[in-house]
């Protein structure tokens, strides 16, 4: 699919449709939580917006459509996710993955336009001029998508839960040069 890939402001005319593009996308399996997106709109309008490096993006598909969502910040100690992630790994893992990361927080796309070039158009321009050296993310063990991570290069960092009862968890990273050059 041809994507126009553009910023995506928590305030601007484009934010509904992504949140319910990202809505959509994590109501199938094995998400099933069509309620996901109105946590992610508070997260957007919120703290995540005001982490250092954030940076959110949307694809842009026929008629202009949000096809997809992505976004992601600068990893730092102090955040949930970076300190859950550096805590399971082992020390010199941790620091080289994490030690100046830029951290992949949400990828959506809509399911009608899913295994289109939509999520890899979304993550390359996320991730271009990046400072940082590495990107990293997390993802369902369940859900396929370390698939397509891995074809961009990601590779597999560890696998853990982030709660007692819940689903398993793919930690990937990219090293930013393989796509920066």
């Amino acid at each position: 699919m041809n994507v126009e890939i553009v910023p995506l402001l928590p305030d601007g005319p484009l934010f509904e449709g992504a949140i319910r593009a990202y809505a959509d996308a994590f109501s199938e399996p094995p998400y099933c939580d069509p309620d996901r997106g109105n946590e992610i709109r508070d997260r957007l309008r919120g703290e995540h917006s005001r982490r250092s490096g954030f940076r959110a993006l949307a694809a842009l598909g026929p008629g202009r459509r949000v096809a997809g969502m992505a976004y992601g910040y600068h990893g730092l100690h102090g955040q949930w996710w970076h300190d859950t992630v550096s805590k399971a790994l082992p020390r010199g893992q941790g620091d080289d993955w994490l030690g100046d990361s830029y951290e992949l927080v949400e990828l959506a796309v809509h399911p009608r336009c899913q295994r289109q070039g939509v999520a890899s158009a979304l993550i390359e321009e996320l991730v271009a001029g990046r400072a940082e050296r590495t990107c990293v993310l997390s993802t369902r063990t369940d859900s396929g998508a370390h698939l397509l991570y891995a074809r961009l290069g990601f590779e597999m960092i560890a696998e853990m839960p982030f709660s007692a009862k819940g689903a398993l968890f793919y930690i990937m990273g990219l090293r930013l040069q393989v796509i920066g050059g």
